[in-house]
């Protein structure tokens, strides 16, 4: 059994420890300590990272009882000095700690249990038992930021068996043995193993970014303390540049910005009709043709070629073959008068190395082949 100094005092920063082992793998080493204030991967948290003298920790996690750190070098030393990257620690806790506060308050008003918890390197997302909207979690996140103000004590330990029979806690999974419980002020008593910060008011803010329905509950996407500054500083930028951009004071921006998005979106509808009608009178200019002939525009979109081919078709007995694009990577689209294209497109499409299809006397697709073998299969 490793000592596990996280649960001793989740504040350590450096340690030093005894190495029991160092075992060569596929990934690294795999190094045992006698000691550790390494959190494992463990409770949907990743593992801690830092340094172990100068071997980089890539991952550290548990078994039985046991906790193994891989790390990038070999360490041949009896003891070592080890050194947590406490920043990201330190953000972990206050992430853990904010989840435990969300999930207490869910708990508390609605009945609904946590049946799933992510923190990774960017992304914090716990799961619920019932559906949430989004007035609702706007209500839970201010009691959630109340707690955080109020600096309540947050309190880790391993009960007896006889306080677990008298202490209602929360819990995901069915444990009953080596229980640690974590009390955060009155407002929830959960089943965990990681670390937490000593006081609520450390946690610093608490936000809900997200949420959606996810098997019959809730997936809710979170932030908070250091992370939550962050991701609040990126946003901020962006809609700084967007106000900018806009020439509107950033509270206007999203009005202005819808304003924009739908006269953008008329002035496009407004394009495309312009360069179909296009299309459609360059076919006006052209002549009746004998035969199949090939077409072959610089950027045309498929709407184009489709106006280009419908007026095209009525003057020839063969196909009209439309391809815009590069050599190597046309779109194409072939009309005819009266010919059941769908019983020849397969054909067509294993010549020149195309993908596609359609119904009737009009079909579409892409060819992977040059216009000089496009033009040779079809006009030859």
């Amino acid at each position: 059994m490793t000592t596990k100094l996280y649960y001793i005092d989740a504040y350590i920063k450096e340690f030093d420890s005894k190495v029991l082992s160092c075992k060569e793998t596929e990934s690294g080493f795999l190094i045992l300590l006698e000691q550790t204030a390494f959190f494992p991967e463990e409770g949907g948290q990743s593992s801690d990272g830092g340094y172990i003298d100068s071997a980089r920790v890539i991952s550290v996690y548990e078994e039985a009882g046991v906790v193994y750190h891989l790390v990038d070098r070999r360490i041949d030393k009896d003891s070592v000095h080890c050194v947590l990257d406490f920043e990201e620690r330190f953000e972990k806790m206050q992430l853990h700690t904010a989840e435990h506060i969300l999930c207490g308050i869910i708990h508390e008003k609605y009945g609904y249990e946590n049946v799933g918890f992510h923190l990774g390197e960017d992304v914090v997302t716990f799961d619920v038992s019932g559906v949430l909207t989004r007035a609702e979690l706007d209500e839970i996140e201010d009691i959630a930021n109340k707690v955080v103000f109020e600096n309540s004590s947050i309190k880790c330990w391993f009960p007896t068996a006889e306080e677990l029979t008298t202490t209602d806690y929360r819990s995901k999974l069915e444990l009953s043995e080596n229980i640690r419980l974590v009390k955060i002020g009155d407002v929830d008593i959960c089943a965990c193993c990681a670390p937490h910060v000593l006081r609520t008011g450390e946690v610093g803010i608490i936000k809900i970014l997200d949420y959606m329905k996810h098997r019959g509950g809730t997936r809710i996407t979170m932030q908070a303390g250091a992370r939550a500054l962050r991701d609040y500083r990126i946003k901020y930028e962006n809609l700084l540049r967007i106000s900018a951009m806009l020439s509107i004071p950033q509270h206007e921006s999203a009005d202005e910005l819808a304003r924009y998005m739908k006269e953008t979106d008329s002035l496009r509808a407004e394009l495309r009709a312009l360069k179909i009608f296009q299309a459609e009178m360059l076919a006006e200019n052209y002549s009746d043709i004998f035969g199949n002939k090939v077409f072959c525009f610089d950027d045309y979109s498929m709407d184009q070629l489709r106006a280009f081919a419908n007026r095209m078709k009525e003057k020839t007995e063969g196909l009209v073959v439309c391809v815009s694009g590069r050599e190597g990577d046309y779109k194409y689209l072939i009309a005819s008068h009266k010919q059941d294209l769908s019983a020849v497109v397969k054909d067509i499409n294993k010549a020149l190395c195309g993908r596609g299809g359609g119904r009737g006397e009009m079909v579409s697709g892409s060819f992977a082949a040059t216009l000089c073998d496009i033009k040779k299969y079809f006009e030859n």
